[in-house]
């Protein structure tokens, strides 16, 4: 099955397609984004088929040198479209990065989980919190970092180089230790770099409904 790629995209993504018409709009924002997500993954899985094949590289080198670099600028390209052409809100980079980096998990993880089908559930469930967690992190790492950045003229270069630089290397040392006898270590990198961000998430959360409490609470007095 040598479309197995296409296959996949076109089982995945046409549901994703037909709910996103349906829901509301902010409910669709991230789902288009996991649908570029998803294209992205195919994509990203030509550009990789081409490179290792003329550069003769088997795949252990060519998950830990070109990987790394060809997905993450990919995954990129439509954030940073996205911040410079659309919006730059936080919270709507946010979003669609994390979307569009779980989005191309998803594609990623049925693809290599149908071509090793030998794989146990609890292997699955690493390769979901591993990877999964990964592909997501390192494009949200850039979609908040270039919130920052934005509107600063003097730091916007050099800020969204070193945001893509420091995903490239976070997906390459996740590459090197989940291949290697520390595999445990490069599952639990994903999740320990999750963490974080889910209570910064979570203490913004909370800080606003503290907030819109407060103003409504004067009005009830009233």
């Amino acid at each position: 099955m040598e479309n197995i790629i296409y296959i996949l995209f076109v089982a995945v993504s046409i549901p994703i397609l037909l709910m996103a018409l349906l829901v509301e709009k902010k409910a669709r924002f991230p789902m288009i984004f996991m649908l570029v997500g998803i294209f992205v993954s195919v994509f990203a899985s030509e550009v990789n088929g081409l490179l290792s094949q003329h550069l003769k590289m088997d795949i252990y080198r060519v998950t830990i040198t070109i990987t790394p670099i060809t997905e993450e600028c990919l995954k990129a390209l439509p954030i940073l479209y996205y911040a410079l052409v659309i919006s730059d809100k936080r919270e709507q980079l946010f979003t669609a990065s994390m979307a569009t980096g779980i989005g191309f998990a998803v594609l990623e993880n049925a693809y290599y989980l149908l071509n090793y089908p030998n794989f146990s559930m609890i292997s699955a469930v690493i390769r979901a919190f591993g990877a999964g967690l990964m592909h997501g992190m390192c494009t949200l790492l850039i979609g908040v970092g270039i919130s920052f950045v934005r509107k600063k003229r003097k730091m916007f270069a050099v800020g969204t180089f070193g945001l893509l630089s420091t995903a490239i290397v976070y997906h390459g040392i996740y590459n090197i230790l989940i291949q290697s006898k520390y595999s445990i270590v490069g599952a639990l990198l994903p999740i320990a770099t999750y963490i974080p961000f889910l209570l910064w998430r979570l203490k913004i959360k909370f800080g606003r409904q503290a907030k819109e409490k407060d103003k409504v609470q004067p009005n009830s007095v009233k």
